[in-house]
């Protein structure tokens, strides 16, 4: 009969590497900030967005269109938001401007 001996030996421990710990707090902070950075940079982005429609605006009533004409521009420049997410919906918005217009006799 022919017997066999199987050792087990355990795995030998391994040391994390220097600074893994380290690294990853500092890669950790790097994805805060920069979500931060992110969030800081829409908001500027909107708030241009929102300067942009109230110059729009105001250069309407300077040239003296009326407000059926300025509220259907706003209906517009929120379609042109909608456009790229959900163009249907872009149509719709800008087709009610154009009723808005024809029921207020806007030419």
């Amino acid at each position: 009969m022919h017997q066999e001996v199987i050792s087990i030996v355990p795995p030998a421990l391994v040391r994390e590497p220097r600074g893994a710990e380290l690294a990853a707090r500092v890669a950790s902070w790097l994805s805060q900030g920069l979500r931060g950075v992110a969030a800081g940079g829409r908001a500027v982005w909107h708030a241009l967005e929102e300067e942009g429609r109230k110059r729009a605006i105001r250069e309407l009533r300077q040239r003296g269109l009326s407000l059926p004409a300025i509220e259907a521009a706003q209906v517009r420049a929120m379609a042109d938001r909608h456009e790229r997410s959900d163009p249907r919906f872009a149509a719709e918005l800008r087709a009610a401007a154009a009723r808005h217009e024809m029921l207020h006799g806007v030419n």
